[in-house]
C-alpha cells in the first residue's frame, strides 16, 4: 500500500498540513519538527510528488548546475566531483534535486539553459565555471533569474562563491621562494578562465615583491587541463632553462604530466599544484582550495538568493572560501 502524508503525520505526531510545510521547507516550521517529520518519512520510505509540490509551492525544488562545453576533460578534473559532493549534501538536506545543464557547443548550451528558465523547470542556477563575456551568464542576469557563479566575475552585481585566487597564487609562489627557489615556472589553463588569470597575477606579484625577475618563457597556458599538456610544457620549460628549480601548476591533471616528465628525466625539481584532496602525485605541496566547502556554501547561497527573490530583495552575495598550503 502506498504511504501517504497522513501516515507520515501520524508517525511524527503532527498534522498533515505540517508535513506539507516541511516538504516545502517553510521557515515557519521549527528545526526540531522538521527533523521529526523527515525521520518519519525515511522510516516509512515516503517520497513526495515533486510535480504536485511545485503546483502548490510555485517551486520546482530543482537547482541546475551549469557546466562548460561538454567534454571528457571537465569530468576528469577532480575539482568537479568534490564540489558536486558538497552541493548534493546541502541539496539533500533541503529536499532539492540537481539537474545538469551543458551541451556540445555554446549554442546548444544556451538553448538548454533557455528551456530551463523559461519553462520554470528549476528554481536557480549554479555556474561551475567562470569566464569573461559569458552569454549564458548575461542571459540569466538580464532575466534576473536566481543564479550564482562558482568563481569570479568582473561585475560587482554578479553573486559568487570563490577562493581568493590572487592570494592563493601569491602564497604558492612565496612557498617556493622561502625554500630558496629563484627560477619558478608557472603552468596554467586558458587565459579565458579567471582562475588562471588570478593565480598568474598572484605568482607575478610574489616574484615582484621578492625582487625576482619575471621571465615570460617560464609561463605556459593550456587550452585544456590534460596530463599530456603538463608533460609537453615541461619539456619546453627545461629546454628554455635547464636550471628551473620549482614548478607551479594550477591543476592536478597538468601536475601529473609535469611529475611524469620530472620522474622520467630523473630531475630534482619540486612541484606544487592546486587541489581539494591530497593528490596521489609526487608533489612538494598543494594548495587546498577546499572544494567541498565551495560546493556547500554555493548551494546555501543560491537558496538564500531564491528566497530573496521571492521577497523582492536584491542582495549580491560574494563569499570567499579560505585556502591553505599542505606539505606532502
Amino acid at each position: 500500500m502506498r504511504v501517504t502524508i497522513k501516515d507520515v503525520a501520524k508517525l511524527a505526531g503532527v498534522a498533515p498540513s505540517t508535513v506539507t510545510r516541511v516538504i516545502q521547507n517553510k521557515s515557519t516550521i521549527s528545526d526540531e519538527t522538521k527533523k521529526r517529520v523527515r525521520e518519519a518519512m525515511v522510516e516509512l520510505d515516503y517520497h513526495p510528488n515533486l510535480n504536485a509540490r511545485s503546483l502548490v509551492s510555485q517551486s520546482s525544488q530543482v537547482i541546475a548546475l551549469v557546466l562548460p562545453i561538454d567534454s571528457d576533460v571537465f569530468y576528469q578534473n577532480p575539482f568537479f566531483p568534490t564540489v558536486l559532493r558538497g552541493i548534493t549534501q546541502i541539496a539533500s538536506d533541503n529536499d532539492y534535486a540537481i539537474q545538469i545543464c551543458t551541451g556540445q557547443n555554446e549554442e546548444r548550451r544556451l538553448d538548454n539553459l533557455k528551456q530551463l528558465i523559461y519553462g520554470n523547470r528549476v528554481d536557480g542556477l549554479i555556474f561551475l565555471y567562470a569566464q569573461e563575456e559569458d552569454p549564458l551568464v548575461k542571459l540569466v542576469a538580464d532575466e534576473q533569474f536566481p543564479f550564482l557563479i562558482l568563481g569570479k566575475s568582473l561585475s560587482p552585481f554578479i553573486p559568487l562563491v570563490d577562493n581568493d585566487n590572487v592570494q592563493a597564487g601569491f602564497d604558492a609562489t612565496e612557498y617556493f621562494i622561502k625554500k630558496g627557489c629563484k627560477r619558478i615556472a608557472f603552468i596554467g589553463g586558458t587565459k579565458r578562465l579567471f582562475v588562471t588569470l588570478d593565480r598568474l597575477t598572484g605568482y607575478e606579484q610574489a616574484l615582484q615583491e621578492h625582487n625576482l625577475p619575471l621571465d615570460t618563457n617560464l609561463t605556459y597556458f593550456a587550452t585544456e587541463f590534460l596530463e599530456d599538456n603538463g608533460y609537453r610544457f615541461s619539456r619546453l620549460l627545461f629546454k628554455h632553462n635547464p636550471n628551473i628549480d620549482a614548478i607551479i601548476t594550477i591543476d592536478s591533471l597538468l601536475a601529473a604530466g609535469v611529475c611524469d616528465y620530472i620522474a622520467k628525466h630523473q630531475l630534482d625539481v619540486p612541484v606544487l599544484s592546486f587541489d581539494s584532496v591530497n593528490p596521489k602525485l609526487n608533489l612538494a605541496a598543494y594548495v587546498d582550495i577546499n572544494s567541498l566547502e565551495l560546493g556547500r556554501v554555493s548551494f546555501e547561497t543560491i537558496l538564500q538568493i531564491i528566497n530573496d527573490a521571492k521577497s523582492n530583495k536584491q542582495i549580491c552575495y560574494r563569499q570567499l572560501i579560505a585556502h591553505k598550503i599542505i606539505e606532502k
